[in-house]
């Protein structure tokens, strides 16, 4: 079974639990899983995910194992998630990886299988400051994902965490009102005190960022930032490798950019290579290394990193990109200081 890195001590993984910022250097992370990728079933929560041939696929296969519907994909999602885990512990930095779900946790919440898409973890929990906070997804997909890691997660109060709960979303596939709050840590990114929540009206919502508000308290302030439909979550369109630095989709901010970030120095993509080839959904290490796909596509975001004197390294990410996940999607970090 996947588990901890072997390559982490005993003292790092005693480590106390604190995400300071998106650019803290990463120390620990929880990781997606390579062993399982079953085609949710194709609802709403999709449309905004699916893209071009691949939306094909998906309509075609919800439901089934990729694993038997398209070996060829599978084998190299498989791949290419393994070796972003392998790299980070070469890196020594602590991975702990999702557990395999439970065939009835498969049928939550509704009893039907909503698919298996434990390979991407960034959206069941968020850590912010020392607190490690499972959220409430709106997508039927992810409401279950949590179940995969909630021994890791419950075994955070022993490093110093707080651990919490969003009131769960129930099994309606979306609803709009008061108390039912929705969260996908996707849509939230850490600056500090400042917290950063985005919606698109098809994710995250206000009622979820006022209950996270409500949760954080004084210390954070918290602001929901809209964002073009077509994408699902901020990091779709923002990426923030440094203070003072982001990949920036900023034709995908209808109400203009946050002004946190406004005057920021601003690495700009379009609507097309945000969408198609995740442009802004990297991973970052520290305040001046950054993992960025190894497709052609993003030759140009690699190369304004390293003009800002980022050191970028590459790494083949196709296969997971393609389900509208690529680097953040994948991982949550429970160390980044």
């Amino acid at each position: 079974m996947p588990g901890i890195s072997n390559h982490s001590s005993a003292t790092q993984g005693d480590a106390p639990i604190h995400v300071s910022s998106e650019w803290g250097t990463l120390k620990e992370c929880v990781y997606g899983s390579p062993d399982r990728w079953v085609m949710p079933m194709f609802y709403g929560d999709s449309k905004q995910r699916a893209y071009g041939d691949f939306q094909e696929f998906w309509v075609k296969n919800q439901g089934r194992d990729v694993a038997e519907a398209d070996p060829e994909r599978f084998a190299g999602f498989k791949s290419q998630i393994q070796g972003a885990i392998d790299f980070l512990r070469d890196q020594g930095i602590r991975v702990q990886v999702a557990a395999e779900l439970a065939p009835e946790d498969r049928k939550f919440p509704r009893g039907e299988n909503h698919g298996v898409v434990t390979g991407w973890m960034r959206d069941p929990f968020v850590t912010i400051g020392n607190n490690v906070i499972e959220l409430a997804p709106r997508s039927l997909f992810h409401r279950r994902q949590r179940f995969a890691i909630r021994p890791i997660l419950a075994e955070t109060m022993e490093r110093g965490a707080r651990y919490f709960a969003q009131p769960d979303s129930g099994a309606v596939e979306s609803r709009d009102e008061p108390g039912w709050g929705y969260l996908e840590g996707g849509d939230i990114f850490v600056l500090g005190q400042k917290i950063l929540v985005g919606h698109s009206g098809g994710c995250s919502n206000p009622e979820g960022a006022k209950w996270l508000q409500h949760m954080l308290g004084p210390d954070y302030s918290v602001e929901m930032i809209a964002i073009d439909p077509m994408f699902p979550h901020l990091d779709c369109v923002l990426c923030t490798p440094r203070e003072g630095v982001t990949v920036i989709c900023e034709e995908a901010f209808p109400q203009g950019l946050p002004e946190h970030i406004r005057d920021w120095d601003h690495i700009v993509v379009d609507k097309f290579h945000a969408k198609r080839h995740m442009a802004c959904n990297n991973l970052v290490l520290d305040d001046h290394t950054v993992v960025v796909p190894s497709v052609e596509a993003l030759d140009d975001v690699a190369g304004e990193l390293k003009k800002r004197r980022f050191e970028v390294i590459r790494l083949p990410y196709n296969y997971p990109s393609d389900f509208g996940g690529s680097f953040r999607c994948a991982h949550q970090p429970l160390i980044r200081l």
